[in-house]
């Protein structure tokens, strides 16, 4: 049990990091354009540079500027400017977050709710490459599980809403040991994504008569979840 909460902590913490990475820079000009990311110099009453997502670095005057502030990022992890709003599968770095429950089916099938975190990179606009963690609780038998898995996930549009492939394929730890694989087909609208798949997890299950026996406990998993 402590070790499970130690988990859950870790992932909670990881969370929270996260989203505090995704906290930018905002530059209100006088002329009403806005512009997102990093101050790299400030000369005081003088003149400032920032930085946008993409790499791209824009100088103006003070006398130029309504205001700056701090504000979170809406497009974290995706190339950004000034000039373009486009929230497709942009290139770079990627995170996702998902809370879900799986329904058990089969002879062997198990309830259990699961948080899962994910992050590696968008190779290009329709494929993601990364690997995660996640926390499953058995609710019925008070057991704990914790996937580590690699990620995979095929987007069939580039674009702020698109349906998807996923595929997450590891092993898990904790009071449930065993293989983890997890199929599913879902879509992204804009930072949040819903998904329905199957949910393989492999585990020692006991039985009176005939000792333990390595058996799927599986069943259909659906999960909400956001992207950063």
């Amino acid at each position: 049990m402590k070790k499970a909460l130690l988990v859950l902590f870790l992932i909670i913490g990881s969370i929270t990091v996260s989203i505090a990475q995704n906290v930018q820079e905002v530059v209100y000009l006088k002329n009403g354009s806005v512009v997102r990311g990093s101050v790299i110099e400030q000369v005081p009453n003088v003149s400032l540079k920032i930085q946008t997502a993409d790499g791209s670095v824009f100088a103006y005057q003070m006398s130029e500027v309504d205001k700056i502030t701090k504000e979170e990022s809406r497009y974290v992890g995706r190339n950004y400017s000034p000039f373009n709003n486009h929230s497709g599968n942009d290139i770079g770095y990627r995170g996702y977050i998902d809370l879900g429950y799986t329904l058990g089916t089969g002879m062997y099938g198990v309830d259990r709710i699961e948080l899962t975190t994910s992050h590696g990179y968008q190779l290009i606009p329709y494929l993601y490459v990364g690997a995660g963690a996640g926390l499953s609780y058995y609710s019925d038998f008070e057991l704990f599980a914790l996937p580590i898995f690699a990620n995979v996930r095929g987007y069939i549009l580039d674009n702020s809403i698109s349906p998807y492939v996923d595929l997450k394929i590891g092993y898990s730890v904790l009071d449930l040991k065993g293989f983890y694989m997890n199929p599913s087909i879902g879509c992204k609208v804009y930072s949040f994504n819903v998904s329905v798949g199957y949910e393989m997890q492999k585990a020692a299950v006991y039985y009176i008569w005939d000792g333990p026996s390595d058996n799927n406990i599986g069943g259909i998993s659906l999960k909400i979840g956001f992207e950063f």
